[in-house]
């Protein structure tokens, strides 16, 4: 094949080495299409049953209810909550600066269940030795938040379990992530599967901006643009590096 004067000869692992880097590049770029997808329907779900009002359920409708009926809907929970045993999230961050989530376990009235409610960000002071001081919660009528189910992170550095017994000097353990069956051992196996993002109307002095995914559909769209623009590069220079001259 002769392309601009000059012979297209390519060789066969030229051949077959761009083949699967076009491959690649294309497949990686379909998934975080799919992943575009999935959060827009998330981000649609959430803000649709933000506009719902507030619903009181039960214990028995958690355990036995429908996850994907739950989840996101805003709920009032009736109970008390045990300030003594305290979780804090490392590793997040707000608007670039790096802190931790406060998850306080919340004791459902005439039940034994417990449900983990995050209460919000706190920043870390000047440094990571100083023990931070966590406030006293306010339950009074119950607490009112926003239903969720603590996927598995991709990406999970550390054990999610507790790394000692209750009780302990100070009244928090830090955790990398929230895995509800590795926490089960500290809680007597009372964790319900739900936790509740704290509603910003109540009383609790950390920051409450919740959302339901981490990272936006658009930038899952632009990573699938890049993608597809690396598999055009491949081509592109595969069909220049394998043009000979013609003598």
């Amino acid at each position: 094949m002769k392309i601009a004067g000059r012979q297209f000869k390519p060789g066969r692992w030229s051949v077959a080495l761009t083949a699967v880097g076009m491959t690649l590049f294309i497949a990686l770029g379909l998934w975080q299409l799919e992943r575009a997808i999935l959060k827009e329907s998330i981000e649609d779900r959430f803000q649709q049953r933000l506009a719902e009002p507030y619903r009181t359920i039960t214990p028995g409708d958690i355990a036995g209810g429908d996850s994907g009926d739950i989840e996101y809907r805003k709920l009032v929970l009736r109970g008390k909550y045990d300030n003594s045993r305290n979780l804090l999230i490392d590793n997040q961050v707000h608007r670039g600066q790096a802190g931790y989530h406060v998850l306080t376990p919340f004791e459902l009235e005439d039940s034994d269940w417990i449900v983990l409610v995050n209460r919000g960000w706190a920043p870390w002071g000047e440094s990571r030795d100083a023990p931070p001081s966590v406030t006293v919660p306010v339950s009074e009528g119950g607490v009112a938040g926003i239903a969720y189910f603590p996927s598995e992170s991709a990406f999970q550095m550390g054990a999610g379990g507790l790394s000692e017994a209750w009780p302990q000097p100070v009244q928090y353990q830090l955790i990398p992530y929230v895995d509800i069956d590795a926490l089960q051992a500290g809680f007597e196996g009372r964790l319900l599967p739900l936790m509740l993002w704290l509603s910003p109307e109540q009383q609790g002095y950390y920051v409450r901006d919740w959302k339901p995914v981490w990272m936006r559909p658009e930038k899952s769209r632009a990573y699938a643009v890049q993608w597809f623009a690396f598999a055009l590069v491949a081509l592109v220079f595969f069909i220049i590096m394998n043009l000979r001259k013609i003598e």
